[in-house]
């Protein structure tokens, strides 16, 4: 019994060493056992070459000197570059959460908390950006024909359904490189990059025609229909981004008074710069 509590004591000394202490043991007594080596190779090759006497004091030289010193200057460099290396894994570590913590509050403020689309200042902010001579983007804004009617008969929820329905047939027809976001309560803007005037009324058909065959929510009561009304600008290099919504604007009113649930692309681009008295 008393030899296995002796030597229980060490074992669990080391067994209780953090992984932190055990590297800078385990570090240490390799740089000693190198700094003794090459104590003893360096002492002995010049007492041979000198013609000196190797007696038991060199022994004794080479092997404590190197422990004595060595040991614990590298325990102690060691330990330093431990806690370097933790301090900065920490650093790395909080950055990161920075990082996410950023990216998270960009989201929130240039995205629209319901629908995930961008809010209205970043789509402005994307409809204004500079276009090479000859590149023309076009504008579309998409809103649901008597919404205030499904609010007010099915209630705020169904609203809120329809306009959820009503994003994802935008980003399901449109591409990774095209704009989309919600402008206002019920209106949504799509920002195709680099589509003229054909081109577009052709995509603008296609998200009408899919919002009117699809189910606005599970479940959905007799007459309970979702349609949209599409007003469309092409936007030329120069122009300016009021401009090209108003245009937008007064396309989409037009849809409106023809009937709703239709594409409207009355309005040319270079009435984009008339100001509307």
């Amino acid at each position: 019994m008393n030899m296995v509590t002796g030597h229980s004591a060490p074992l669990s000394k080391e067994a209780n060493m953090t992984p932190r202490a055990k590297r800078i043991v385990g570090k240490s007594i390799v740089v000693t056992i190198i700094a003794v080596v090459a104590t003893f190779a360096l002492s002995f090759t010049a007492r041979l070459a000198l013609q000196m006497p190797i007696d038991w004091l060199s022994w004794v030289e080479c092997t404590f000197i190197p422990i004595l010193i060595g040991m614990p200057v590298s325990a102690y460099i060691f330990a330093q570059a431990e806690t370097i290396q933790e301090t900065c894994d920490k650093l790395e570590k909080s950055y990161a959460a920075l990082t996410e913590a950023h990216d998270r509050l960009t989201f929130v403020t240039s995205h629209d908390p319901m629908t995930g689309l961008l809010s209205r200042g970043e789509f402005i902010a994307r409809m204004g950006r500079k276009r090479d001579e000859g590149e023309c983007d076009t504008l579309l804004l998409v809103d649901p024909d008597h919404f205030s009617l499904i609010n007010d008969e099915h209630g705020h929820s169904k609203g809120d359904e329809a306009l959820v329905r009503i994003a994802k047939a935008l980003v399901y027809l449109t591409r990774p490189g095209d704009s989309i976001g919600r402008l206002g309560g019920e209106e949504f803007g799509v920002l195709l990059r680099d589509v003229r005037k054909e081109q577009a009324i052709t995509i603008a058909e296609n998200i009408r025609r899919l919002i009117e065959v699809s189910p606005m929510v599970k479940g959905q009561q007799e007459g309970m229909k979702l349609t949209v009304s599409i007003g469309g600008a092409a936007i030329p290099p120069d122009a300016d981004a009021q401009d090209v919504l108003r245009t937008a604007g007064r396309c989409l009113f037009e849809a409106k008074q023809r009937g709703r649930n239709r594409v409207s692309f009355d309005y040319e681009a270079t009435k984009l710069r008339v100001v509307t008295p």
